[in-house]
């Protein structure tokens, strides 16, 4: 017989006092119910109820078998009740925090999106650059942008975002392209202001090696938007991911400024809290966002082939 059967029947009798009590509490009958704890007893080799007349009470050792049998089943039910909650429809508001400018740009018509589909859900879309508050209660999933999320977060990522060097084409007739790294020293940079210390670049070099650049202009700012509009404007040259400056790009506003480097890239992720996962809400829209950058790069894939 199957073993979580024969725990169910035997605490069942323990709860109710009896047999009868049992196969009601059960849905079955009362011989299946002795047949139940009469394997179990077989199979154990040892006495677990004393029966009376009038009453079963648990022996010595089936007091102890019982608060055993009694852990195991709540676990059981737990699981059960996991897996239901996994498949519910999402509900409830979901609390995101993201990047300022991924999250205006990029992740908002996303969330469009993702209500459209899933009308029981609200959404509070949180945006700043302070990655310490990922950790927070308060939010259910976070989106980073080249930082990976804290080792206490489950991670997915998501996609490589592109960062490029630009500046105006009036800019770069003033002072020159830069040709090396160094030379960014002798230009007005224009630096993103994000939470703790100064500001700074990491580039790679043609050669590979990883640069920091901490040069600065007169200008930095804790928005990339701002940092396109001044770079369009002649003020200095500005690092900033692609979704910010296709557009500028396309129009002649911004130029690529150091057309010798590599391809900068950044790692996209999004993470929640592991106790988050379960949350039929936070698992439906990081399925989403994997759905939706999986199908890009599959379009992708088939229009370079």
């Amino acid at each position: 017989m199957d073993r979580l059967s024969e725990m169910e029947a035997f605490a069942a009798v323990v709860d109710q006092g009896g047999f009868t009590g049992a196969a009601q509490k059960l849905g079955i009958s009362k011989s299946a119910v002795s047949k139940h704890v009469s394997s179990l007893e077989g199979r154990l080799g040892a006495r677990l109820l004393n029966r009376t007349t009038r009453r079963v009470n648990p022996t010595d050792i089936g007091l102890v078998y019982y608060d055993r049998a009694r852990t195991v089943l709540n676990a059981a039910l737990q699981a059960d009740a996991a897996v239901q909650g996994m498949q519910a429809e999402p509900t409830g508001t979901l609390q995101i925090l993201a990047p300022s400018d991924f999250g205006a740009c990029v992740l908002a018509p996303l969330v469009a999106e993702y209500l459209s589909r899933n009308p029981g859900v609200d959404v509070n879309l949180v945006l700043g650059h302070d990655t310490a508050e990922a950790t927070s209660a308060d939010i259910d999933l976070s989106i980073s942008l080249g930082t990976k999320p804290d080792s206490a977060l489950r991670s997915h990522k998501l996609d490589t975002v592109s960062r490029m060097l630009v500046a105006s084409p009036g800019y770069l007739e003033r002072h020159g392209r830069p040709a090396r790294i160094e030379d960014l020293a002798q230009h007005a940079l224009l630096h993103q202001l994000d939470t703790g210390g100064d500001p700074f670049w990491t580039l790679v070099s043609s050669s590979g090696e990883a640069r920091v650049v901490r040069s600065r202009g007169r200008l930095a700012a804790n928005s990339g938007s701002c940092l396109k509009d001044s770079a369009i404007a002649g003020m200095g040259i500005a690092f900033l991911p692609d979704f910010l400056i296709e557009d500028a790009i396309a129009k002649g506003q911004l130029q690529n400024a150091m057309p010798v480097l590599p391809l900068q890239t950044a790692p996209l992720y999004v993470a929640h809290a592991p106790s988050n996962g379960s949350l039929p809400r936070v698992r439906s829209f990081v399925q989403f966002l994997l759905d939706t950058y999986q199908g890009e790069a599959e379009t992708a894939d088939r229009a370079i082939a």
